[in-house]
């Protein structure tokens, strides 16, 4: 039994699943479950997709996609960024299609080709990373339709999250397909997470949403109020960890390394199972909040693998009491957003979770 784990509400993967269907239809969904889909669970999240009909997944790295095959994920795989040269048998052998935007690895695919493998083009846009600059990818997608073995399966890009800019890299891409009409209907790809929500102009032929299929909405400031309210999506996640033991620290005295002020009362003081080590945030400590039987409790400290709460709100309870570090409990809830706000990022409220952390399913978030 784990002290520390995930709960994932399967309704709320399906709920979602369909919410965003809806929205960008007819487009496509091809979800990014890249860092093990931001540390809430690639597999179990894709395999449940897929058994909605989703048949298309992203992945950041060749070793993300192996491992979504091992998983049974049979569907198209897509690799977003660089892959190495050792890595091409695996691309290959595996049926994954990964992103080329230089000659030197779209060669290497071709060289190890056994049969036709499909490749994106990669371009840029707009964002300024890895990419073809649009105004040289014509001339490099018949390149590589040139090359022996492979096949254009589509043109992806990635919008710089710049509500004023989505339109002119959307035209690019666009535009950049239109010259290509004599390699056939090359699907488009460009519209992440925040282009769903706030540039319905950008879905195109394929959506890739992110971190917003778990239910988390990112910066709402940049995006349609009216697109977030159609999409409303429902949280995903749950983190929950244990009471190790609950004591009360006297007046006067510190909890946790370092120099802190002394406690200005007798305080009872839980500490949970869980540290910076089990990907908590450390930053939260002194400033976030957990909920123990459905009251908020502030954090005191963090170590490694424990994290002390003041339980001041709810008075002493029993080890092994469940705390809410992420999710809902009763009445109350910690949202991402609240935690994303002292840490500075949405995307890293989970991604340092662990792989071997225990991940639940459940039928609704508790």
């Amino acid at each position: 039994m784990a002290n520390n784990w995930l709960e994932l509400d399967r309704e709320a993967v399906r709920h979602n699943a369909r919410q965003l269907r809806a929205l960008a239809a007819p487009a496509r969904l091809m979800p990014v479950v890249k860092a093990n889909y931001y540390g809430a669970g690639a597999a179990p999240i894709a395999g449940e997709l897929a058994a909605q009909g989703v048949d298309a997944f992203a992945v950041a790295t060749v070793r993300e996609a192996v491992e979504l095959r091992d998983a049974g994920i049979r569907g198209t795989i897509v690799v977003l960024t660089y892959f190495g040269r050792d890595e091409v048998e695996a691309i290959v052998e595996r049926d994954i299609e990964p992103v080329v935007f230089t000659a030197e690895t779209a060669a290497w695919i071709s060289a190890r080709a056994r049969r036709r493998a499909r490749v994106w083009v990669k371009v840029d846009t707009g964002l300024g990373r890895i990419g073809v600059p649009a105004r040289e990818a014509a001339e490099f997608a018949r390149r590589i339709a040139k090359r022996p073995g492979l096949e254009i399966a589509g043109l992806l890009s990635t919008l710089a999250e710049n509500p004023e800019r989505n339109p002119i890299q959307v035209a690019r891409i666009t535009t950049l397909r239109d010259e290509l009409g004599d390699l056939g209907p090359l699907p488009i790809s460009i519209a992440s997470s925040q282009g769903i929500l706030a540039t319905p102009g950008s879905y195109a032929d394929i959506v890739r949403p992110g971190i917003v299929l778990l239910g988390v909405v990112p910066h709402p400031e940049r995006l349609d109020p009216a697109l977030v309210a159609r999409a409303a999506v429902r949280p995903v996640v749950t983190w929950k960890a244990r009471v190790a033991l609950v004591k009360r620290v006297p007046r006067g005295e510190q909890v946790g390394y370092g120099v802190r002020a002394p406690l200005d009362r007798e305080t009872p003081v839980a500490t949970l199972a869980v540290g910076w080590a089990d990907g908590y945030a450390q930053t939260l400590a002194g400033v976030g909040q957990v909920l123990v039987r459905g009251r908020r409790c502030p954090i005191l400290a963090m170590s490694a693998n424990s994290t002390m709460v003041d339980l001041s709100t709810v008075g002493e309870v029993p080890i092994d009491e469940e705390a809410v570090l992420l999710g809902r409990q009763g009445d109350a809830e910690i949202r991402t957003a609240e935690i994303a706000q002292v840490i500075g990022s949405y995307y890293r409220v989970l991604a340092g979770i662990p792989a071997t952390a225990e991940r639940r399913w459940t039928a609704t978030t508790s």
